[in-house]
């Protein structure tokens, strides 16, 4: 079975800093991305209201997660660089896909 975990984060900043927001959160996406248990982290900013961005994170399973949030740059760029610009923030972490049956059997 597949133990991978989800992360799903949606974070505002104030419009004004809504560009440096996303430069640095880029930059930690990169660096996430080179975690050996990252599986994928994409970013995403709104069409509707420039200020607001979600990631979507897959890591290989809960310990993976937890090594990031013990990483280096979560601590450079993630809490000194990132929260500070920080007004809104959603984390949810989901467990792996799991295959439903259909509705009415």
């Amino acid at each position: 079975m597949d133990s991978h975990v989800l992360v799903i984060a949606d974070v505002s900043c104030s419009p004004e800093n809504a560009g440096e927001f996303g430069q640095v959160l880029h930059e930690f996406a990169a660096a996430c991305r080179a975690e050996p248990g990252c599986l994928s982290y994409e970013v995403f900013r709104s069409e509707e209201s420039p200020e607001r961005y979600v990631s979507i994170e897959r890591y290989a399973d809960a310990a993976a997660f937890a090594a990031h949030r013990e990483s280096g740059h979560f601590r450079e760029i993630g809490l000194a660089r990132l929260m500070p610009l920080t007004i809104a923030r959603d984390v949810q972490m989901y467990d792996p896909p799991r295959e439903v049956p259909p509705a009415g059997r």
